[in-house]
C-alpha cells in the first residue's frame, strides 16, 4: 500500500511538472470555438464520486478541431442559438465508459481517429481521480462556434 501511495505521488509530480510546461488555452464564446467539458465519475452503486468541469485546455489542436466539428455537425441535429445578436451552433456529445479495473485518471482527453491514427484534439488536465472496477465515467463535451 505504501509503495502505491509513493508511486501515485511521483506520478502526480511528473504530470504536474509536464503540465506546467504546456500552454493552457482558456476558450471563450466569440472566439473560433468555445469548449466546455463536464466529467462525472460514479461508483458501481451509482453514487457520485467526482465531478469536474472546465473551459481551459492544453494540447488544443484548433485546426483538427474545426474538421472534427464539421463532421460532428453533419451527423447531428445541433441547435443554433443567438448570443448578443450573433448566431452560434451548439454541438454537445457525451462519452461514457465503465472501468474494468482499478486505475488513476489524470486528464480528460478528446481525440479523433484519422486514417487509423489517433489525433489529440483537446486535453483537460486535472489533478486526477482514482477509480475501481465497475466505476463509470461520463464526459459531456459542449462546443459553441459562430455560424458563418
Amino acid at each position: 500500500m505504501k509503495s502505491k501511495i509513493i508511486l501515485t505521488g511521483l506520478f502526480l509530480l511528473i504530470v504536474i511538472s509536464l503540465t506546467n510546461y504546456t500552454q493552457a488555452y482558456q476558450t471563450e464564446i466569440g472566439d473560433g470555438v468555445f469548449i466546455f467539458v463536464q466529467t462525472s465519475v460514479r461508483n458501481s452503486e451509482g453514487q457520485l464520486v467526482v465531478y469536474l468541469e472546465s473551459s481551459k485546455f492544453t494540447n488544443l489542436n484548433l485546426e483538427m478541431m474545426e474538421s472534427f466539428l464539421d463532421l460532428e455537425a453533419s451527423i447531428g441535429n445541433d441547435p443554433i442559438v443567438t448570443i448578443n445578436e450573433k448566431e452560434y451552433q451548439v454541438i454537445r456529445r457525451v462519452h461514457s465508459m465503465i472501468f474494468p479495473t482499478e486505475d488513476f485518471v489524470a486528464s480528460t482527453n478528446l481525440s479523433d481517429n484519422i486514417d487509423g491514427q489517433i489525433i489529440h484534439l483537446a486535453r483537460f488536465a486535472h489533478d486526477g481521480y482514482t477509480v475501481s472496477a465497475g466505476d463509470s465515467m461520463e464526459s459531456m463535451w459542449t462546443f459553441v462556434r459562430p455560424v458563418s
